[in-house]
């Protein structure tokens, strides 16, 4: 766990999937043959030996990113060759979701497309009456995950559904090691959750037993009334940009806005931004435009990332990161964080997606 832990830190803090992002990358990686090794055991070593996080220091972000990838395929092709080879082993079990689970790490990461395999392989487990109490609850994990990220304001019976999976979860695995990530899951989809179900279950933990939770449900609580107040009337907002530039939101008015939260180290903004820039580039001269608030602490960081994902649209940057001025008044807890602004000034969708922009600007341009 630590190792995939630091791994993780390392990918967020060379922003790695930004070359993710820009173009599809391949490394050699070697094949994994356990069909001449002495015994399981001796092959689990080398199961073990993959999951260690790689020690040379890399020259530059590319050959990190190189390092890294290779890192995971070792590691995914090393598993596979153990379930292969012992499928009757115990420890195949772990092996599967070593698979499975660098399968999402490169597909959170933006390095690999999406598998429609992964569900079915998770449910292979689930089903499986052998599997220990203990996979089957990290199996369970990964599929909350892999659902939560299919959750969207647009069809709220998806987040009734994820809160009752959820309720299952805790309700059969409360003692497992993964059972406070799964609040953790179920309190970010609450957050983003439009229906009266979504707004019940937050009121019911803000007063619960569990002191942690009833804090993260009350400041949700506190999130939603904010949100509430920002969209009932005109958006009110000004400062300076970072070339020096006005902004005063007043001024854009008859203008459709993407009120865009983001940071050049942050993942899913880096690959969301080419569909963002493509947008703006393509609609801009129709009434499109888009105000950045970038949490970035490094200003040339940002600049350099502005400058490589061709984003010629004004930026707010004053360094703060999560205790911007102006991230406070949003509210905002995780970014990418997009909110759509009609020409009234009007904010009319929030927790945007790149898929969803260019449509949803095109109908609030013809209003």
């Amino acid at each position: 766990m630590k190792s995939r832990l630091l791994l993780s830190l390392v990918l967020l803090t060379l922003s790695l999937s930004t070359f993710a992002a820009e173009e599809q990358k391949t490394v050699s990686v070697p094949v994994i043959d356990f069909s001449k090794v002495k015994s399981a055991d001796e092959a689990w070593k080398q199961v073990e030996n993959s999951q260690k996080s790689p020690t040379e220091t890399p020259k530059s972000q590319e050959e990190a990113f190189d390092q890294l990838l290779k890192y995971f395929l070792t590691a995914q092709s090393t598993a596979e060759a153990f379930v292969k080879t012992f499928p009757a082993d115990e420890r195949s079990w772990r092996a599967r979701l070593i698979v499975l689970r660098v399968a999402l790490k490169l597909r959170e990461y933006g390095i690999q497309d999406p598998n429609a395999d992964e569900q079915k392989k998770l449910s292979e487990i689930l089903d499986a009456p052998e599997a220990p109490a203990t996979i089957k609850g990290e199996a369970s994990f990964m599929k909350l995950l892999l659902e939560s990220s299919t959750l969207t304001p647009d069809k709220p019976e998806g987040f009734v559904a994820f809160q009752k999976t959820v309720a299952d979860y805790l309700e059969k695995y409360p003692d497992h090691v993964l059972a406070e990530q799964v609040k953790a899951l179920q309190m970010r989809a609450l957050d983003a959750d439009p229906t009266s179900e979504g707004m019940a279950t937050l009121k019911k933990l803000a007063a619960g037993s569990d002191p942690r939770q009833a804090e993260v449900a009350k400041a949700a609580l506190e999130r939603k009334e904010k949100t509430a107040q920002l969209t009932s009337k005109p958006v009110d907002l000004s400062f300076t940009a970072s070339d020096g530039q006005p902004v005063d939101f007043a001024n854009l008015r008859g203008k459709v806005v993407l009120l865009d939260f983001w940071a050049s180290w942050c993942g899913p903004c880096m690959r969301a931004m080419p569909t963002v820039s493509a947008t703006y580039q393509k609609l801009h001269d129709k009434g499109f435009e888009i105000v950045g608030i970038s949490l970035d602490q490094d200003k040339d960081a940002m600049e350099e990332t502005m400058k490589r994902m061709n984003m010629t649209w004004r930026q707010h940057f004053d360094g703060d990161g999560w205790d911007g001025k102006i991230v406070k008044q949003f509210g905002v807890q995780a970014i990418p964080s997009a909110w759509l602004i009609d020409k009234k000034g009007m904010i009319r969708k929030v927790g945007l997606t790149d898929d969803e922009l260019a449509p949803e600007v095109e109908k609030l341009l013809k209003e």
